[in-house]
């Protein structure tokens, strides 16, 4: 099974939002998978056991797995190239 860690500067409300926006994505495709949701600062606690991480902001570390920048969930715009992108980095 597939793992995201969504993330935002408090693990609290914009995360909340993308995470809503991307369990309607994985059932719409039909994927199972595990969210995770925390702050940024958590990221690092969780990566070993993901496959791509979305934020609400610009992350400044590099990890090994994708990182998507889900901010288009929150505004609205972009958000077919947003869906794209993690679909691709959980194919």
């Amino acid at each position: 099974m597939k793992t995201i860690i969504v993330a935002c500067g408090a693990g609290v409300a914009t995360s909340t939002l993308i995470c809503d926006r991307v369990q309607k994505l994985l059932s719409s495709q039909h994927i199972q998978a595990n969210i995770i949701q925390c702050t940024l600062g958590d990221i690092s606690r969780y990566v070993d056991q993901a496959n791509v991480i979305v934020t609400s902001m610009k992350v400044d570390r590099s990890y090994s797995i994708p990182i998507v920048l889900g901010i288009s969930f929150i505004t609205g715009v972009g958000v077919e190239q947003t869906e794209k992108e993690i679909l691709e980095s959980l194919s």
